[in-house]
Order: structure tokens, then sequence, then C-alpha cells
């Protein structure tokens, strides 16, 4: 069965995680996804590892190139440009991360790709975007984060009436901007993919993604308690999903372990109340200072009664969105994880069956698999070269002359 994207073919210059997840998943949809790497990337293969023997795979890769081809290409050399720009005409997608630039420096960025292939889709995915004073400063996750003041509310609840000292925040556990700018990518490309069939000329686009733009998007909530306080002045409001409120928190239990309350609205308030044995709670849901401690303290109080999977007999058949926090080892073996399949195995030549994470789009007609396992760095350099009319002697020109 052909898959959505099986007619497209995406050139990926990128690397590290954000880069790489939106042409994951553009593979995972059908894609012809070809990675262009240079051999001498120190970081192409990042640990921890599947080892078995001499064989050693890095378990990064085996989840976020699946589905991928590679090849290599010294990008400094002529030869190697040639090589790229007959890529590019047969191409519809070109995936780049470098910082600004340097795809003018290489002689690769979208003027000068555009005029051998006016249909491509040109996508730069980078920290900070193409301009602005940051646009060249370095930066990971957590500097993204950082800026656009999400982090700044990843922070501890404040205990009311103790010393009026915020804690620091947390450095968190995913990687939101990295993941977000794939996904932001992903969907820009698709949006230009479609309308690219629609203008009269086929004529592709350039496509700026900023990470930090994407997290900085991500906090609608966050914008709207804001902008309303400037708007209407003194008026404070607090926003309920920041840990602020008893009904949105975690708690702990008996066995030292963790339950989530996501008990907004107020049905599942009640029931969250009836569940805990406390319906003299149920009109206390919104009350404020130090009544709205004492409520925190009760509800502390009565998670300590019970463990964490007693407490989710308890609710798993109540309306009042109560969920354990799970390890990543509890979640790969939970009910729900299973049955939506979530859990892959695929066969690696020498290390047999290993796990990987499955798309977690689900189609009815087209259904997502994992394909191909990821490549080795220029696996499919001599395939690709082939179909772009290399004979076997250039091949081994390009190879002496280090340009592959």
């Amino acid at each position: 069965m052909p898959l959505p994207l099986d007619n497209i073919t995406v050139i990926d210059l990128t690397r590290m995680l954000p880069g790489p997840y939106c042409t994951m998943i553009l593979a995972d949809l059908g894609a012809n996804v070809i990675r262009v790497e240079d051999p001498n990337f120190p970081y192409a293969n990042p640990p921890p590892f599947f080892q078995k023997d001499h064989t050693r795979v890095s378990a990064f890769n085996h989840i976020i190139m699946r589905n991928k081809k590679s090849m290599t290409l010294n990008l400094k050399k002529s030869k190697a440009k040639e090589i790229f720009y007959k890529l590019v005409e047969k191409s519809d997608v070109i995936v780049e991360s470098f910082r600004p630039r340097v795809t003018e420096k290489l002689e690769v960025d979208y003027q000068t790709v555009s005029k051998f292939n006016k249909s491509i889709i040109y996508c730069s995915l980078t920290g900070y975007g193409q301009d602005g004073p940051y646009e060249k400063n370095a930066g990971h996750d957590l500097n993204y984060v950082g800026i656009c003041g999400m982090l700044d509310q990843n922070r501890p609840r404040r205990v009311f009436n103790e010393v009026d000292k915020e804690q620091p925040p947390i450095v968190p556990c995913m990687q939101s901007a990295d993941i977000g700018g794939g996904l932001i990518s992903t969907i820009g490309i698709l949006a230009a993919l479609i309308e690219r069939e629609r203008n009269e000329g086929r004529i592709g686009q350039y496509l700026d993604i900023s990470m930090t733009d994407t997290v900085f998007s991500f906090i609608p909530m966050t914008a709207a308690h804001h902008f309303s306080e400037s708007y209407n002045q003194k008026i404070d409001t607090k926003n309920p999903l920041h840990g602020d409120f008893p009904f949105y928190s975690i708690y702990k239990t008996k066995d030292d372990k963790y339950i989530t309350v996501g008990a907004i609205e107020m049905k599942f308030w009640h029931a969250l109340c009836k569940g805990l044995g406390r319906e003299d709670l149920m009109l206390k849901q919104t009350v404020q200072g130090e009544e709205k401690e004492k409520v925190f303290k009760e509800l502390e109080k009565e998670f300590k009664k019970k463990t964490r999977d007693e407490w989710f007999e308890v609710f798993k058949n109540l309306d009042a969105c109560v969920m354990p926090v799970k390890t990543f080892a509890e979640a790969c073996v939970d009910p729900q994880i299973k049955a939506r399949n979530m859990i892959v195995n695929t066969t690696h030549p020498k290390l047999g069956k290993l796990k990987n994470i499955a798309s977690p789009i689900k189609m009815s007609r087209t259904p997502l698999t994992i394909r191909s396992i990821a490549p080795k760095v220029g696996q499919h350099t001599k395939e690709i070269l082939r179909s772009l009319n290399y004979s076997e002697e250039e091949i081994r020109e390009l190879k002496r002359n280090s340009v592959i």
C-alpha cells in the first residue's frame, strides 16, 4: 500500500535531534529521506549503544534515523556540490540546521539551489531563526526554553506562608524545543507541499523555523494570563495549570511514589473528593490564601494513606483525572502503551531483535511502519550516485578524491 509521502524525496542536512526528528516523521510517512552526511562529524553516533561482540549501534540513531538512507558528501569540494545539485533536481524538500549563513558559504542555500529546482521546499531549522540579535549564537534546548519564558515556570510550587523565596527552575526531562522544532518544521513542510501543488508554477518556498519561536508559541495559557493582566492592569489572575491550585497538582503516596491530579472542571473535582472520601472539600476547589493551603495539606494527607497503585484502583473507574506517575520502564509495560502498539521490534542483521518507538500517527488505510533500520553513515552513497547516472569508475574517482 503506497504511503502518504511515497513520491516525495527529502534531502536531510541536519544533525543531532531537532532536524532528524522532523525527517523521521517524513520518512515514517513514506518520504524517501536521504541524509547527506559528513563522515568526520564527531557526534554522528551518540551513546547509549546496543552492543554485541564487535558490533555497536547507537540506540538513539536506531530510533531517530529509521526509514532513511545515508550518503556522504564533502560539500567543501566543487565535485560534491555538483552531485548535490543533481540530487536537488530530483528532490522536493531540503531540511538543514546549520547556523545562519553557513549554507551560503557552502553554496547550498535556498537562493542557490532554487535555481536548479524552482519547486524545492527548503526548511532551515535553527535555535533563534535567520534574523535577530541572537541569530548566530550557539544554543541547545535549555537555552531556548530559558529565553522564551517557559523554563521560568518549571519550578516547584511556592509553599504558602513560608519564606517568600521561589525555588530555582528545574532542568526539564525532555527537549521540548528540539522536538517541538522538529514538529513545527514537519507541519510547515507538509503545508508547503500542499501549497506548491496549488500554485500555477509549482514554485516552492523557504521556511525559517526557530526553536525559540516554537516554544514561545507553546505557552498560550501563560500568554493569555500575561496579556489579560497587562490589559486589565490591576487584576491579578493565577494560571491554574502552574501547580498553584490543589485541583491540578502532583501528590506523594504511601509508597513514596506519586500521582497526578488534573481535576480542573468542577465535575472532576467532585469525583476526586468522592474518591478520597472528602466530600467536605467539594466546595473548596478554588479557595484562596490560607484556606487554599489547608486544602493542599488535606489532599497531601489523604494521598499518603494508600500506595500509588492502590489509588489508581480507586480512581480508575471515577471521572476524576487521576493517574499514576510512572518511570519510563513502567510506561513501556503499561497496558495503554501496549494496547496502542507504541513499542515495536525491528531486526538488526547482527544484533537481532531491537526495540523501537512506533509512530504515534495511526492511519486506517495507510498504516505507518518501520520499513528499514537506521543506516550506517554513507551506507547508500553508491546506490544514490548510480541513480544519478554516475559510473562505477566515476564513483571510485570521487572516493579517491575524498568527494565522498
